[in-house]
C-alpha cells in the first residue's frame, strides 16, 4: 500500500519503477514459490493478488488520488478484476455448455449414416455436484451411439471417495449409449480406484485394450491406455490401432491426455484422437489462449476443440466438466465446462 501511495503523489516516472519493482518481485516469488507448492500453488497466489490485492490496491489509489484523473483512472480500473474473480470462482464453473464438432471420415469408412460420440472429460470433483448432472442430463438426452469418459472423476482423499461412492455409482449409471460407454484412467485415480469406481455402472475401463463395436452398417474399434502414454502398454495399445488389415472400420484413441496424439504416424490409421485433462487451461486470455495446460501439445490444442496436428492426426481435446482441486485456484475464465458431441461421418 506504500507503493500505491508514492505513486499517487508523484510523477509518472515514479509509476515506472513501482511496476518495474513489482514486476521483479513477483518473479522472485513466483521462482521460490515453484519449488515449495508446486505450479499448481504459484497459479493460486497468483490468481489470488490478482482479484484480491489489485483491487484493494485500486482501492487505495482512488482515496490517495486527491482528485488527480489518471490516478482514479487506473484505480478504477484495478477495481474490475474483483467483479472478475467473482465471475471465474463462481459463475463460469457452473455454466456448462454443449459443444459440437464434426469429423469428417475418408469414404470408405463413411457408411450410410453417421455416428454420434458424447465425450464427458474430467468430472473432476471432491462432491458430486450440479453441473456433473447436468452434463450426464444432457448427454442422456442426446442419445449418443456412443460414450467416452476421458478419465478423472473424483479427486479427494478416502474417506471423501468412500462417502461419495454411492452417489459417483448412480451418476455414472445413468449413462448408457448403444455402442458402449467407455472410461481411462486419469490422473487423480489408479486402476483399482477406478475398478472399484466404476463396478456395477455399466462403464467400461479401458486399460491399455482395444474393444470393437457395431454401430449401424458400421465396426468401430477404441483404443484405451493408460495415463503414461509412453508406456509399453500404451504404445503396444496405438500400434494395434495403427495396424490392421481393415481398412473399413473407425478407429479412435481414447486417452487422458492429449500428448499421445502426437505419438501418431502422420499417415495414421488412427481417425481421431479423444483427450481431456487441460480443462481448457481454466483460464483462457482473448487472442492469446491459455498461459498453462499442462501438456506438451501446442497452446491452441491444449485450449480444446477439434484439430488437426500435420498428415491425419486429429484430436479433440475436452475441456472437462470439473475442476483441478489441491493446490491449484477454483476458478474457470473463457474456459467454460463443457459437454463435447462429435458426429463421425
Amino acid at each position: 500500500m506504500w507503493a500505491v501511495v508514492w505513486v499517487s503523489r508523484g510523477r509518472a516516472r515514479r509509476a515506472v519503477v513501482a511496476i518495474a519493482l513489482l514486476v521483479a518481485l513477483g518473479a522472485v516469488k513466483g521462482l521460490v514459490g515453484a519449488q515449495v507448492v508446486g505450479l499448481f500453488g504459484v497459479a493460486h497466489v497468483l490468481y489470488l493478488d490478482i482479484v484480491v490485492v489489485l483491487p484493494v490496491a485500486g482501492l487505495a489509489l482512488l482515496v490517495a488520488a486527491r482528485g488527480r484523473l489518471v490516478v482514479r483512472i487506473a484505480g478504477a480500473a484495478l477495481l474490475l478484476f474483483a467483479p472478475l474473480g467473482a465471475y471465474g470462482s463462481f459463475v463460469e464453473p457452473g455454466r456448462l455448455v454443449v459443444e459440437r464438432a464434426r469429423v469428417e471420415v475418408p469414404e470408405l469408412r463413411a457408411g450410410n449414416g453417421r455416428i454420434e460420440v458424447a465425450v464427458l472429460s474430467d468430472l473432476q470433483f471432491r462432491e458430486v455436484g450440479k453441473v456433473q448432472r447436468e452434463a450426464v442430463d444432457q448427454a442422456t438426452r442426446a442419445k449418443p451411439d456412443v460414450i467416452l469418459l476421458p478419465g478423472d472423476i473424483h479427486q479427494g482423499d478416502e474417506s471423501s471417495l468412500r462417502r461419495e461412492l454411492p452417489e459417483i455409482r448412480t451418476l455414472l449409471t445413468g449413462l448408457s449409449a448403444p455402442g458402449g460407454v467407455y472410461f481411462v484412467v486419469g490422473d487423480v485415480e489408479g486402476v483399482g480406484e477406478a475398478r472399484r469406481v466404476l463396478s456395477g455402472t455399466g462403464v467400461r475401463l479401458l486399460h491399455d485394450e482395444v474393444a470393437r463395436v457395431v454401430v449401424g452398417d458400421r465396426q468401430l474399434t477404441i483404443g484405451g491406455i493408460q495415463r503414461d502414454w509412453q508406456a509399453p502398454g500404451a504404445r503396444r495399445t496405438i500400434r494395434r490401432l495403427e495396424s490392421g488389415r481393415s481398412r473399413r472400420d473407425l478407429r479412435i484413441l481414447l486417452s487422458h491426455r492429449p500428448d499421445a496424439a502426437l505419438t501418431l504416424r502422420r499417415n495414421t490409421r488412427v481417425d481421431l484422437v479423444v483427450s481431456g485433462h487441460t480443462h481448457g487451461g481454466q483460464i483462457q486470455i482473448p487472442f492469446f489462449g491459455p498461459p498453462f495446460d499442462a501438456s506438451g501439445v501446442p497452446r491452441k490444442v491444449g485450449g480444446g476443440g477439434l484439430h488437426s496436428l500435420g498428415g491425419r492426426r486429429r484430436v479433440y481435446v475436452s475441456r472437462g466438466i470439473g475442476l483441478e482441486r489441491g493446490e491449484a485456484p477454483r476458478v474457470r475464465l473463457l474456459a467454460r465446462p463443457e459437454l463435447s458431441l462429435l458426429t463421425l461421418e
